[in-house]
């Protein structure tokens, strides 16, 4: 197996992140992440594209906040002693992260924990393993700490710890730093992945924002023109898709007149009233208009 990665400790960690694909982006490069693809990765690093701050988003802050009494509840249900973790592992060649907590298995020995926190419909789609994107997370920081195991450990709808248990794979973790080289070589010659037009819609927007007074030829881009018959074709569909969506609204709400709740066959409809709120004044001469009232409309159907 290789050596352990070097330790660095101390602050930067904004400056450590700019210069490592982390363990949590590795996917990207496998196209097994959900939330980022390799365009929007190599955009992020290359520094096009800003990347994004997460300190508002309540599930990461909730992840970050239960960390450490999973981890708490994870030794004590399976005999796990916790080691000091390193704050920063990389690999001398763009790799880098660190494991959620270093721990002593009595088992199996030194090896590393890391922790999700998932809800239950979440979870059930998964099957009999964990998403791909996590299991290659925990490879990564089980070749960068050396060890030869690694156990997910996820909370699923806040009441119960389930655990997975990940041998370390020598071919895997090779193929995974061989990725992240390429991707580094990538950045540094300026060749950039091309994108997934189905899921990099935003940071292509990010990295395109400022138009210009120029015209682009686009008449001998076969590929382009389909692109644009494909949106037209869209939007028509939204258009027509939304105006049946009213009047299916206007017919029920002229059916259920005022009353909160609506039974049907298959179906429970519900409304909410929503109180209109009144113009107001930011600031002197700024009027921050108010909203009229309404009521909302929510159908459920009946398994």
């Amino acid at each position: 197996m290789n050596a352990p990665a070097r330790i660095q400790l101390g602050d930067g960690d904004d400056k450590f992140r700019e210069t490592v694909v982390g363990g949590s982006e590795v996917s990207a490069l496998f196209d097994a992440n959900s939330w980022l693809t390799h365009f929007e990765l190599w955009h992020r690093k290359n520094g096009t594209i800003a990347t994004p701050d997460f300190g508002g988003d309540e599930r990461i802050e909730a992840g970050i906040r239960l960390e450490g009494a999973i981890i708490d509840w994870a030794c004590d249900k399976w005999g796990y002693r916790k080691m000091p973790t390193p704050k920063r592992l990389d690999n001398g060649r763009g790799l880098g992260g660190h494991p959620d907590q270093s721990v002593i298995c009595p088992q199996r020995g030194e090896g590393i924990l890391e922790v999700k926190t998932v809800d239950w419909l979440q979870a059930k789609s998964w099957g009999d393993e964990p998403p791909l994107q996590y299991q290659l997370q925990v490879m990564a920081y089980m070749g960068l700490s050396g060890v030869r195991w690694g156990d997910i450990v996820i909370l699923v709808g806040g009441n119960e710890l389930r655990r997975f248990e990940i041998d370390f794979r020598p071919k895997l973790y090779a193929e995974i730093e061989r990725r992240v080289a390429a991707f580094w070589q990538s950045v540094r010659a300026g060749t950039p992945p091309p994108a997934n037009y189905a899921r990099d819609l935003e940071p292509i927007k990010e990295l395109y924002g400022v138009g210009m007074d120029e015209v682009a030829d686009l008449t001998a881009d076969n590929l382009a023109a389909i692109a644009a018959a494909e949106y037209l074709a869209a939007d028509e569909a939204v258009k027509a898709a939304q105006a049946r969506k009213d009047a299916a609204q206007a017919e029920l709400m002229d059916k259920i007149k005022t009353a909160s709740v609506g039974l049907l066959n298959g179906f429970t409809l519900r409304t909410t009233t929503i109180k209109a709120t009144p113009d107001r004044e930011a600031v002197a001469g700024e009027i921050i208009k108010g909203r009229k009232g309404y009521r909302r409309l929510t159908i459920k159907e009946i398994a």
